[in-house]
């Protein structure tokens, strides 16, 4: 199995769901690497990589050297606009395409949304065009979440993109639209859209993940 997990923006469980698949990948005994190639804001750790290194059981997943680090937590085109050094985009896409068969399994996590811009020209949406990879897209459940998903959806099919699922992660359990927001996403994108809690532990993490692996359609 192979994936790109991007979200609707920043900060809506992207590490969290990725971390979940690579400890269900794991406890069926199965081989994983899970990757965050590209990463800002790591002060100086690349926090969310080496959270997916150690899921995935090998930490130096997270210190290759052609992946893309910087301190700001910005865009990578603003850091680059802001003077420190450029994302190096065949780089990045050289060491990533240098993991692929050397695990069962390989699982991409991408920097903030789908349209987030990495140089003057490029946006993570290319990089995913570019590694050929479905997409598992997370968005945090609550109000405005239909458009928020649906606009990555119609951008990820412009182009031609393939949406593997949908992953809700929970959010404000008093928040009215969470009785209908699962059900008019799957009518409306026509991918599977799945609930992910919320949990801190392995143990639970490893549950979510399996859930999610058991339901999601098998790759075309």
């Amino acid at each position: 199995m192979e994936l790109f997990v991007t979200g609707t923006g920043t900060g809506v469980g992207k590490t969290w769901v990725t971390r979940a698949l690579a400890l269900a990948l794991r406890a069926r005994g199965e081989t994983v690497a899970a990757l965050k190639p590209i990463e800002t804001g790591c002060d100086p750790d690349p926090l969310d990589a080496l959270a997916l290194a150690h899921a995935a059981g090998d930490p130096e997943l997270a210190r290759d050297p052609g992946f893309y680090r910087a301190r700001a937590a910005l865009a990578p085109a603003a850091v680059a606009r802001a003077g420190a050094p450029a994302i190096d985009y065949h780089r990045v896409c050289a060491a990533i395409a240098a993991r692929r068969g050397a695990t069962a399994h390989l699982l991409v996590e991408g920097a903030g949304g789908l349209l987030v811009p990495l140089d003057g020209t490029r946006t993570i949406a290319d990089l995913v065009v570019d590694l050929e990879l479905p997409l598992l897209l997370v968005a945090r459940d609550g109000l405005g979440v239909l458009s928020h998903t649906l606009t990555a959806v119609e951008s990820a099919r412009r182009r031609a993109l393939t949406i593997a699922a949908i992953v809700l992660r929970e959010g404000d359990p008093s928040d009215p639209s969470i009785a209908s927001n699962l059900d008019i996403l799957e009518t409306h994108a026509g991918v599977m859209t799945l609930r992910f809690p919320e949990l801190e532990s392995d143990q639970g993490l490893t549950s979510a993940g399996e859930a999610i692996l058991t339901r999601m359609p098998p790759a075309p």
